[in-house]
């Protein structure tokens, strides 16, 4: 176990207790987030029958890496709440990189002595698998994982969070062009402009730059979510999608123009499935946060429970919105609340319009100094130079996503590559390997029957599971990168 590891882990509180209701709501508000906005489009595009299943699937697959998540989670807290033997500094590096080795043999052995010795600091009984301290996804990568992996695991994080940071470049500055610009004007040549002799293009990228000048200087110092501006953004959030859905059935009912005939509206299209593959797997992400939401809960004994009211409460919403988006709506946004532009009631036009702008600016700061911390991280582990400390990295966070915001406006687009192949790592591929690595790690601790007793053990308890859900990661980052090629090579198809 690295000494950076119990580092990093001796700063991180727990916090006030959370009842099962509170961290029910957490998880759920988390979940709900900037990527339900490009599923309605995703999920009308591939078709309402086959989207359907597929966001059950993605919703329990969820659910299972969730649940190991929670494993691994009190598996590292036993490694770390003994104090472990250094291993031998004259291991080769080789050794050091293969896990099974005798080295590594001999130290748990030793470790195994030492933890029979201290059965006191362990909560009182043989084995206490309590998750007593918070340790993040890092951390629990350091326990488990050897230095290979710890590259792979910081790529996968990495390339999440500038998958994240490039939605919300985009998103932002997109609804707010939406807002500003004068509806249906167009110059001599058919271009769209947004106000006269300024084309939409141009604004949108004059929105993205000046967006980013706003928010992106809090890159380079520190800040946190303070609890009023998650109160104000859950609020917020869940009254915009109660006003979309009451509108969308409203249309239905009421037969509007625009709104398609159910015959019209396809079961399935097989073309579309990779995207919406992509944003589903966005979607139920909330397996990094885990630990911040499941740590302080006073009973966790009901983290399964939590995490499975979440999901499905969230799975409900999600096919709501999703079924009266479909048939209330003929032609859907990749933002969803862009469909609301030429809505009669204008201060509810203007409030759904601007819900993106007012809820993704919240998390920018967030995101983009978790980002930044993580380059540091992954190039090296030493001081660095004020100038490359204070500025050379808050550079390389914000300037890759801003580029990519002034290249594209499909929000759809980069939710589904950040989704399928990043996300789908950071959800499947890390959790199965977490649980895989720590119940052999802690049958060499403790023995075979350390697992019956850790009661935040997974209810598959099976490695089948694991092994099933990293085939599954497999065949959908698979599946999507060949639909993707495809389309690329034949774009008129």
């Amino acid at each position: 176990m690295s000494g950076r590891g119990s580092n990093m882990a001796s700063h991180t509180d727990v916090g006030s207790q959370l009842s099962s209701p509170m961290a029910f709501i957490f998880v759920f508000n988390l979940l709900l987030g900037a990527g339900a906005l490009s599923l309605p489009a995703a999920f009308s595009d591939a078709g309402w029958l086959i989207s359907t299943a597929l966001l059950c699937i993605l919703c329990f697959a969820s659910f299972v890496s969730a649940s190991f998540m929670c494993e691994g989670m009190a598996i590292a807290n036993v490694l770390q709440n003994v104090t472990c033997p250094k291993k031998n500094d004259n291991v080769t590096e080789t050794e050091q990189l293969l896990p099974g080795t005798v080295q590594d043999t001999e130290y748990y052995s030793n470790l195994s002595l030492q933890i029979s010795q201290s059965q006191a600091s362990l909560g009182g009984s043989r084995y206490s698998f309590r998750i007593s301290k918070r340790i993040e996804m890092a951390e629990m990568a350091e326990i488990f994982f050897n230095k290979v992996g710890m590259i792979l695991f910081y790529l996968a994080v990495i390339i999440y969070l500038y998958g994240d940071l490039a939605i919300y470049t985009v998103a932002v500055p997109k609804s707010i062009a939406n807002v500003s610009c004068i509806a249906d004007l167009r110059d001599e040549n058919n271009v769209t402009l947004c106000w006269h002799g300024v084309s939409h293009d141009t604004a949108y990228k004059i929105f993205v730059l000046v967006y980013v000048l706003c928010i992106g200087p809090f890159v380079f110092f520190n800040a946190q979510k303070t609890t009023l501006l998650q109160i104000c953004s859950s609020i917020l959030r869940h009254t915009s999608f109660f006003i979309m859905v009451v509108i969308a059935l409203d249309r239905i009912a009421k037969h509007t123009s625009g709104v398609p005939k159910p015959q019209d509206v396809k079961p399935v299209n097989f073309n579309k499935i990779p995207d919406f593959i992509g944003v589903s797997v966005y979607c139920f992400m909330c397996q990094h946060s885990l630990p911040s939401f499941i740590t302080p809960m006073k009973n966790q004994n009901r983290a399964t429970v939590v995490l499975f009211a979440a999901l499905a409460a969230c799975l409900g919403i999600y096919a709501l919105v999703c079924y009266t988006a479909t048939f209330s709506f003929a032609d859907l946004e990749d933002v969803y609340t862009l469909n609301f532009a030429n809505f009669g009631v204008v201060p509810i036009r203007y409030f759904l319009e601007l819900y993106p702008v007012f809820c993704l600016t919240a998390s920018y700061p967030i995101i983009g100094i978790t980002l930044r911390n993580n380059l540091k991280t992954l190039f090296s582990k030493g001081e660095y130079p004020w100038l490359v400390d204070r500025i050379l990295f808050p550079l390389l966070t914000i300037i890759p996503p801003t580029i990519i915001g002034l290249c594209t406006e499909k929000v759809e687009f980069l939710v589904s590559y950040t989704g399928a192949f990043s996300g789908a790592a950071i959800q499947y591929i890390i959790p199965a390997c977490f649980v895989l690595l720590g119940r052999i790690r802690i049958r060499e601790v403790f023995g075979r029957e350390a697992s019956s007793v850790n009661k935040n053990h997974s209810i598959f308890s099976s490695n089948v599971w694991p092994i099933v859900l990293l085939i599954w990661a497999g065949c959908c980052m698979a599946f999507v990168l060949y639909y993707k090629i495809d389309a690329a090579l034949h774009p008129a198809d």
